[in-house]
């Protein structure tokens, strides 16, 4: 029975000492899960010296090498580097593997200002790295996040040349570069890559667009444009080289060179782009630049009348014409005579389509505006609206119809249009359109409760340039009213005359606001009308000198910042005084902060300075 029983004892005993050790190691497991929780999270809170004490029992205790990164590293972060240079040197014997330790030496040498010894071990670091891409990028990395950048470009081309890797390392180092803000290595590193991956051509665009939003000085946009150029000129046939060209030529708003790149991928009948050099048409029209855009429509029309664009092309080429005679304030009536034929024929071959809608419309305006054809020009558009066609194309006809009857004197034909356009389209950009002329006719005849009334509602249009034409007019007539009704009267009489091109009449009312109701309300209103009139009659510097009268000597009015960019304009674009309009442009942004005009403000006082560089 004794002898029966000794093992069974035994087996009790055993089995107690295990107990006892799974409660043991389970115990430490869980005080050492405990002790990295509370490091980690000294760690992230910024107290390293707490955090630093930890992993070191923590290393001392387990002998793991990711406590004693943790360790250096917040040696390191408390510029304790004497410990961390005996700890690191300890660590590196046992393991000379460890890349981020020998890196992290390294960066205590620099540190402690002993730039040999530093460079001494990077050199080394660069020698050692095994000779595979997975290494390579692994220690370029390590080197990179203790900012030795050099070193790990330096690590890079060492393995680009290596042809057993097979790789050229072109997006790491442009990466590289790129912060170390040497750009022109980052733009042919990204350019080389975009070479070797044409798949990656938004992902290159994307890191040149960041590049490019970071250029406080301009350089970098000159170095791209140039590598872009030298590229395009070395490899001809390259498609992305080509499209990226053509994309950062439109970021800077340099549609020639854009024109110039979708011209020469057109004609290598690789696929079609004239639906692209349409759009480039477009938007250079809306620049004022409209030489390019014309040469752009012309290029499409000269493949003849069977392409897919011709009528898109015949239709954008007039309407620039037009939109160009207006800008510069053209009234030369050959001219007009010969555009208005041109149109004509062109509606002779086209016909009356939707697609020529709005070369209608510029019939229109230039028969009744400037060739007095009013009776020619009503009956156009009565004809147009018979057309099936789209509710918006149908009230942006009836709009042109309601202009001139009131630019003929038939105020109740031309409120009875714009009150259609409202009703109709609701709340549509074009109703809003409507309203304010509907305001704006209503002020012309002197109904000025009515046209407050619906100005007021215009204030918060979802167009800013409606809101801020229906906050202008708003505040012509409050702060007249207060002043005085018949200065009021008078300003809306000229206006009126204005809208009608009768500006003798005009600057007859407006000289009798100047002689009999001056103020400082009225005055500037009477020298800003007097420079839109100078303009349209070709006294381009006499509206200089008045805009300036206006924005100089009435500052705080409620059209200043309008007479700013008016004059800009007139100065950037038919006086050809770049650096004046970019005054005028940087005085707006400065002090009328709140205008509606700052951003295009901004816009072009920068297009302007790269131009003038």
């Amino acid at each position: 029975m004794r002898l029966s029983g000794f093992p069974r004892l035994l087996l009790i005993a055993l089995f107690g000492i295990l107990v006892f050790n799974q409660n043991a190691y389970c115990q430490t497991v869980k005080e050492s899960q405990v002790n990295e929780r509370l490091a980690r999270e000294f760690y992230y809170r910024k107290e390293y010296d707490k955090a630093r004490d930890l992993y070191k029992d923590l290393y001392d205790t387990y002998n793991q090498i990711n406590y004693f990164t943790a360790y250096a590293d917040c040696l390191i972060l408390t510029g304790d580097y004497q410990t961390a240079e005996k700890a690191l040197k300890a660590f590196l014997k046992k393991n000379p593997g460890n890349w981020k330790s020998q890196v992290d030496l390294s960066y205590v040498y620099s540190q402690q200002g002993e730039n040999d010894k530093a460079d001494k071990q990077l050199n080394r670091i660069i020698k050692d790295t095994p000779a595979n891409k997975g290494s390579i990028k692994e220690v370029a990395n390590l080197l990179r996040a203790r900012n030795f950048n050099d070193e790990a470009i330096a690590l890079y081309d060492k393995g680009a040349k290596d042809q057993k890797i097979n790789y050229s390392f072109s997006i790491e180092k442009a990466y590289a570069y790129n912060a170390i803000l040497d750009f022109d290595n980052a733009t042919d590193c990204y350019l080389q890559y975009l070479k070797e991956n044409p798949e990656q051509y938004e992902m290159v665009k994307n890191r040149l667009r960041v590049m490019m939003m970071y250029d406080l000085n301009g350089n970098v946009n000159d170095i791209i444009r140039v590598a872009l150029l030298r590229r395009t000129q070395e490899e001809p046939e390259n498609e992305e080289f080509a499209s990226l060209l053509m994309w950062f030529s439109l970021q800077m708003q340099d549609y020639d060179l854009a024109l110039m790149q979708l011209k020469a991928l057109d004609k290598r009948g690789k696929g079609n782009y004239e639906n692209d050099i349409l759009y480039i048409a477009r938007i250079a029209s809306d620049n004022r630049q409209y030489d390019i855009a014309k040469d752009a429509y012309g290029y499409v029309l000269q493949k003849g009348d069977e392409g897919v664009f011709y009528v898109d092309a015949t239709v954008g080429l007039l309407n620039t014409e037009y939109t160009e005679a207006v800008a510069r304030g053209n009234h030369d009536g050959e001219f007009y005579e010969k555009l208005s034929r041109r149109i004509d024929e062109a509606l002779q071959k086209i016909g009356m389509t939707n697609a020529t809608l709005s070369l209608i419309a510029v019939q229109a305006r230039v028969m009744a505006f400037e060739l007095n054809r009013f009776d020619d020009a009503t009956a156009l558009l009565n004809q147009a609206l018979t057309m099936n066609m789209a509710p918006l194309h149908q009230a942006e006809l009836k709009l042109e119809l309601a202009d001139i009857y009131l630019f003929t004197d038939e105020v109740w034909e031309a409120t009875l249009l714009y009150s259609q356009i409202e009703k109709a389209m609701k709340n549509e950009p074009i109703a809003h359109e409507a309203r304010f002329k509907n305001a704006q006719l209503r002020y012309f005849i002197g109904e000025f409760e009515w046209a407050n009334a619906s100005l007021d509602i215009l204030k918060s249009a979802t167009s800013k340039l409606v809101a801020n034409d229906a906050m202008t007019l708003s505040l012509t007539i409050s702060d007249n009213l207060e002043y005085d009704t018949i200065a009021l009267r008078r300003l809306a009489k000229a206006d009126f005359y204005m809208y009608q091109r009768k500006y003798v009449l005009a600057n007859q009312m407006l000289d009798s606001v100047a002689a009999y109701n001056p103020n400082e309300v009225s005055l500037p209103a009477v020298f800003y009308r007097k420079a839109k009139i100078a303009v349209d009659e070709g006294e381009l510097e006499l509206a200089d000198s008045l805009y300036k009268r206006v924005y100089e000597g009435y500052a705080d009015s409620n059209i200043a910042d309008q007479a700013l960019i008016d004059d800009a304009q007139l100065l950037e674009y038919q006086l050809n005084r770049k650096e004046e309009a970019m005054e005028c442009y940087s005085r707006l942004f400065d002090y009328y902060t709140a205008s509606v005009y700052v951003a295009q403000a901004r816009k072009s006082y920068r297009r302007l300075r790269d131009e003038i560089k």
